[in-house]
């Protein structure tokens, strides 16, 4: 999902002096030998720069939210050690737009690997991904927020069935139709108190772990053919909270209907045994969890996303 979506921010075109500029904050007197614009994201702007002499590195401006440069850093901080996720070489959140500079993590896309392997392959994957998620979910929170600079909570986290209910509301609404939108709000009265204790979980969550942002290889290099898959990178920490970690459930089987059977338990059983814990009805709990999130989709995307989405929130609705 998302691939083919119309960006929601335009992508910043940088001249070469300028991208130079900014390297140069931290490796001062740098020369570019080459620059990719990586447009292929919908939101901020993503430079990989080579340099003479030295080791790629991501540029990344936050041209959506300019809170976000200071929040990812201080993520990254947290986990890093704890899994493969880019290094901050550098990060200015008062320029105009805020910008960091990032270690460039090598790897594979995961949805690229997905779409031409095998089953056994797709399921190796998914129990790499979910042992990594297990370790992300170990950070904890004394409550649930959305997180500032330093990882503090800087806003609670509002309650599930009122954040669904005031985002159904207005265009939303509209796009959906009063058929489904008056389904969604019978879903949300009749499973409000069973979602609520699970929603006010509070661990660190990614909030946008899909096969997008991961990066995976094999053991032993790029050239390794028989060595087992492994998570390479984690990308794209902007949205990371303190929340219920069924949310990056969500986001990451989304399209669990396009992989092969055994691929949504491979990766609960990896997660469970890398010590992450899931209540007994996770599959019901994810789909209705996810449906805040698929409302806050549909309130930017164009109507091309639009009918995606609400096929996805209307078995959503059904299934739950």
């Amino acid at each position: 999902m998302e691939r083919g979506w119309d960006r929601a921010h335009r992508f910043v075109d940088l001249p070469a002096g300028e991208l130079e500029r900014l390297v140069g904050q931290a490796f001062p007197g740098a020369r570019l030998s080459a620059v990719q614009p990586l447009t292929f994201g919908l939101r901020n702007t993503n430079y990989r720069v080579e340099l003479s002499g030295a080791a790629p590195v991501l540029l990344r401006l936050y041209t959506a939210d300019a809170d976000a440069c200071g929040r990812e850093a201080g993520v990254l901080a947290a986990v890093a050690g704890r899994v493969p996720a880019p290094r901050v070489l550098y990060s200015d959140g008062t320029a105009d737009p805020p910008f960091a500079l990032l270690e460039w993590m090598d790897g594979e896309l995961l949805d690229g690997v997905l779409r031409d392997c095998d089953s056994n392959t797709a399921n190796e994957l998914a129990r790499a991904c979910g042992a990594a998620l297990a370790a992300i979910h170990g950070i904890h929170f004394p409550s649930a927020g959305f997180l500032g600079p330093q990882m503090r909570i800087v806003h609670a986290m509002p309650a599930w069935d009122a954040a669904v209910l005031a985002t159904l509301a207005g265009p939303v609404e509209e796009r959906l139709g009063p058929e489904l939108a008056e389904g969604i709000r019978s879903t949300v009265e009749s499973n409000a108190r069973t979602v609520e204790p699970i929603w006010q979980e509070a661990v660190l969550v990614h909030a946008d772990y899909k096969p997008w942002n991961l990066l995976v290889g094999r053991a032993g290099g790029a050239t390794a053919r028989d060595g087992a898959w492994r998570v390479t990178g984690i990308l794209d920490w902007e949205f990371a909270c303190a929340a219920c970690r069924l949310i990056d459930f969500a986001t990451f089987l989304r399209d669990d209907a396009a992989r092969p059977p055994g691929f949504a338990d491979a990766f609960a059983a990896a997660y469970v045994d890398a010590g992450g814990s899931l209540p007994t009805d996770w599959r019901r709990l994810t789909r209705l969890v996810d449906l805040l999130n698929l409302l806050q989709l549909m309130a930017w995307t164009d109507d091309r996303a639009s009918a995606e989405l609400r096929r996805l929130v209307a078995a959503n609705v059904v299934q739950a």
